[in-house]
């Protein structure tokens, strides 16, 4: 991890040195974050799928760091280029849906701090046959997305680490649930003293999945990961990986 950071900083420091010559001003991703909390947030969630129907649900009871209010893909469209708004969305990419927290504004700003960003974004199904996993755990991906914000909002490291901030943290003696009946039992019990592991494939080989520690009583996100997906062994977390968690402080059953 810290290999990473010293990476982002040092690009971080050469925009700082190479900033446009037409005096364009520059802003780190901590900056433009800055009126989060304030401004409100657009939960586009008017549709009847289950995703967005639980999205609702689970914004309604857990969304804590700043305004929110839901509109339908129509609003969206005719205020995603407005820079007060911040938007939560349920979209699709390469064979994965995603919900995305995201600023916006006008791409041809020549203001930098009111152009639209994506402030992050976390995988939470297959796109083409979502499975009840993607519902059982959208409280925890609500609860991470917010988390995460607030981090971004007083850490440029986490701003610019993204979802990977965690994985330097130690497991604590967790034990690490990675078989997925086992997993998705501690989750629901909402269990203190383990991780639940969860990894989101997609349905053709060729694209990526995504691997994932949750902790079930407080949502923390304390592993993730972005690999290439060749076949259905690739949906499994690898003996580099556990070892990794051994590591850090996990148990492994």
């Amino acid at each position: 991890m810290k290999p990473l950071l010293t990476k982002i900083f040092i690009a971080l420091a050469l925009l700082f040195i190479c900033l446009p010559s037409q005096g364009q001003k520059m802003y780190t991703r901590k900056a433009r974050l800055e009126d989060f909390p304030a401004r409100t947030l657009k939960v586009v969630a008017g549709g009847q799928s289950l995703l967005e129907l639980c999205l609702r649900e689970e914004v309604s009871s857990r969304w804590r760091v700043s305004p929110f209010e839901f509109c339908t893909a129509d609003e969206y469209r005719e205020l995603r280029e407005d820079n007060g708004y911040y938007f939560l969305t349920v979209g699709t990419l390469d064979g994965i849906a995603f919900l995305s927290l995201s600023k916006g504004g006008r791409d041809d700003e020549s203001d930098n701090l009111k152009k639209p960003f994506e402030v992050v974004r976390i995988p939470i199904a297959e796109a083409a046959a979502p499975s009840g996993r993607a519902l059982m755990y959208m409280g925890a991906f609500v609860d991470i997305l917010q988390n995460f914000a607030g981090e971004a909002v007083m850490s440029e490291q986490a701003a610019y680490a993204g979802l990977r901030f965690n994985n330097r943290l130690s497991l604590e003696g967790r034990k690490v649930l990675l078989d997925p009946d086992e997993a998705d039992s501690a989750y629901q019990a909402g269990d203190s003293g383990v991780v639940t592991g969860l990894v989101i494939t997609p349905s053709a080989p060729g694209d990526h999945c995504y691997k994932m520690l949750i902790t079930p009583d407080t949502h923390e996100i304390l592993y993730f990961s972005r690999a290439r997906y060749r076949d259905a062994s690739d949906g499994a977390f690898t003996a580099a990986e556990i070892r990794q968690f051994e590591r850090r402080n996990g148990i492994i059953p």
